[in-house]
């Protein structure tokens, strides 16, 4: 799966439920549902590349898709839910849970989240920038367990 199917499942959810993603918001969203996606399932939810930029998280061909909205709103037509036959329903049912759960943080309070956790501070620091699945999935996972204690 390509992050572009799930960018536009989640403007389709937005123009669903009234809601509005500019291209930062989503950013950060896919990045968590990545992250979530890898701890949930024991794998990637898309096979793209995640890179540690200044602002947080980025998906670059997802950036560059959108990149034309600047700070508004992404407008995304999809009246007929075409792209809900792209997803099983497993991850239809991860992704709604999902977006229902992180849909209500602005984005930079997504932003300032990614920027106080281990995958994207150590990732910034390289020279490739890029966010490995595998730290993601180690650092969330602990998040998970350390959350979840009884």
């Amino acid at each position: 799966m390509k992050a572009i199917d799930v960018a536009k499942y989640f403007l389709y959810k937005a123009n669903q439920e009234g809601d509005l993603i500019t291209n930062l918001k989503m950013q950060k969203l896919l990045y968590y549902a990545q992250a979530w996606y890898l701890v949930n399932f024991g794998k990637t939810l898309f096979d793209d590349q995640i890179l540690a930029w200044s602002l947080g998280p980025v998906i670059k061909s997802v950036y560059d898709e959108f990149k034309e909205f600047r700070h508004t709103p992404i407008i995304f037509e999809d009246n007929f839910g075409q792209i809900i036959k792209q997803f099983n329903k497993e991850d239809l049912n991860f992704l709604d849970e999902f977006y229902d759960q992180f849909n209500s943080y602005s984005a930079h309070d997504l932003v300032n989240m990614s920027h106080n956790e281990d995958p994207w501070k150590k990732a910034y620091k390289t020279f490739s920038q890029v966010i490995k699945p595998e730290a993601m999935k180690e650092f969330y996972t602990k998040l998970y367990e350390k959350n979840n204690k009884k």
